[in-house]
């Protein structure tokens, strides 16, 4: 048997309790019907031998000899006995009166002895049968009393065992053909349900099946999205590949290239030599830069990855670090880069401070400037800022007056050796992957990046940071949230 085949079927299920009710419908038709039949043939058997014992009563208070009209009397299926003052039987219709014991302590004796009529019903030894009994005080302290077999529950019932079955036959066979039938109709929503489309089943579907469906259709956009994710990550990782092998491939080339020269002898003047070594030196510097920012960048997507532990061994400890005096020496760093360019670098600090891990906290506000200045024009500003919000928390901002970033492209240059002028970045030795370790490094520490930019007007981002808690210092130490007045 195979395992589908072994699982339970819901139309076998429906089908079953169907048929079933229409069974238990039968027989509890036939045992009801029979309880009712069994009461209202003993209610009228009761109602018969209540007037007939009274007519028999009636005619032996007017006889002279009561045995004798009794047995002139003809009473059918019904037992006529008469007894006397002491209880013992004058006379039986059906036995000897010899043989019959004292009847003194008979409940319908007695309470026809006390009220005038009494009424009584016994089992008889008869299977099946009862004894419906009905006797009448005389006047000369005698009572006569009628009785009659009725049939029992199981007699009766036995009687209708023929025609019982040939309806339950029917019945059966009719409840076979709806219960398959309606089976068929109840299963029919399951089985269109189409799990590609799920809202397209909701108007026919049951009310029970909407959230199963409304389930299904969640999962559904939700393995889309997920698939889409690994679609795009699989997009960036093969852009990533594409990019970092041309980034490394092309002074890698230049530094082969001239060394090729000077290796060949080639270059004989000491002018042009020194000229060569130059370019040499400054495509190693920019090649060493990208495989920090490449090695920067990969420790980053490890450090999300893992657990707090095992990032800060990645990435180094979390410290306090004052953004004023960071910022400070960024600045001092990006001087002579600054006036290469004809960009003035100024520096706006008020008291902040920030847990987290200095040499990424310094990357990310180097690579703010870094990037506003390469992106800035001759005679333009670079302002970096540094402070606390209303809400108490500490950002870094960097404002340019460079070419700016046009909307369509806002969202894309955090992203990986994505460029908005190649052909300045290239000029200045930009790698692509300074905004993007801007990004990660804020994500790092749950900060928040704002990007405000028009073309021509210049470019302002602003990190903001989460209300800061100071660590544990020492012993003794305890947490404070920072703010303007602490810092």
């Amino acid at each position: 048997m195979s395992a589908l085949a072994a699982k339970h079927s819901l139309s076998r299920r429906v089908f079953g309790t169907v048929f079933s009710v229409a069974f238990i419908g039968i027989a509890v038709f036939a045992i009801a019907g029979t309880v009712f039949l069994h009461a209202n043939l003993a209610r009228s058997t009761k109602n018969e031998l209540y007037d007939e014992v009274e007519i028999v009563a009636t005619a032996l208070s007017s006889a002279e000899d009561d045995v004798a009209m009794l047995k002139n009397m003809k009473f059918d299926s019904k037992r006529v006995t008469l007894i006397d003052v002491g209880g013992d039987v004058i006379y039986d219709s059906e036995e000897s009166e010899s043989l019959m014991e004292n009847h003194e302590n008979r409940p319908e004796i007695e309470e026809a002895r006390a009220e005038g009529h009494g009424s009584a019903e016994r089992s008889s030894s008869t299977l099946g049968e009862v004894m419906l009994y009905e006797a009448v005080a005389l006047d000369n302290g005698q009572v006569v009393r009628l009785a009659e077999a009725q049939e029992g529950l199981i007699a009766i019932l036995a009687s209708f065992v023929a025609p019982l079955i040939l309806i339950a036959v029917i019945v059966l066979v009719v409840s076979f053909f709806a219960a398959r039938r309606e089976s068929r109709i109840i299963i029919a929503p399951l089985l269109d349900v189409d799990l590609d489309h799920p809202k397209r089943n909701m108007d026919n579907a049951y009310s029970e099946m909407v959230p199963m469906l409304e389930r299904i259709e969640s999962q559904r956009k939700e393995l889309k999205r997920q698939m889409r994710v690994l679609a795009d990550n699989d997009r960036m990782r093969r852009e990533f590949t594409a990019n970092i092998t041309h980034e490394l491939k092309t002074p890698l080339t230049t530094i082969s290239g001239y060394a090729e020269l000077i290796a060949g002898g080639m270059v004989a003047d000491d002018a042009d030599l020194r000229d060569f070594g130059s370019r040499i030196y400054r495509e190693a510097g920019r090649l060493t830069a990208l495989v920090n920012d490449i090695l920067t960048l990969s420790n980053l997507d490890e450090a999300e990855r893992s657990d707090h532990a095992d990032s800060t061994s990645i990435l180094g400890s979390m410290e306090p670090v004052d953004l004023p005096r960071m910022l400070d020496s960024v600045m001092q760093r990006l001087e002579q880069v600054a006036k290469k360019g004809e960009v003035t670098i100024v520096c706006d600090p008020h008291p902040s401070m920030v847990v987290g891990v200095p040499r990424l906290l310094d990357e990310l506000a180097y690579n703010l400037a870094s990037n506003a200045i390469r992106y800035n024009l001759p005679g333009g500003k670079v302002t970096l800022a540094c402070g606390m919000d209303e809400a108490k928390r500490p950002y870094i901002q960097v404002i340019d007056t460079g070419i700016g970033i046009a909307p369509e492209e806002q969202d894309k240059v955090f992203e990986r050796f994505y460029r908005v002028d190649k052909s300045r970045s290239k000029a200045r030795g930009g790698t692509g992957l300074g905004l993007a370790i801007v990004k990660h490094a804020a994500s790092f520490h749950g900060a928040n990046i704002d990007l405000a930019s028009e073309l021509g007007q210049g470019t302002c981002i602003t990190v903001t940071f989460p209300v800061q808690v100071w660590p544990d210092m020492g012993e003794g130490a305890s947490p404070v949230v920072l703010d303007a007045t602490t810092a």
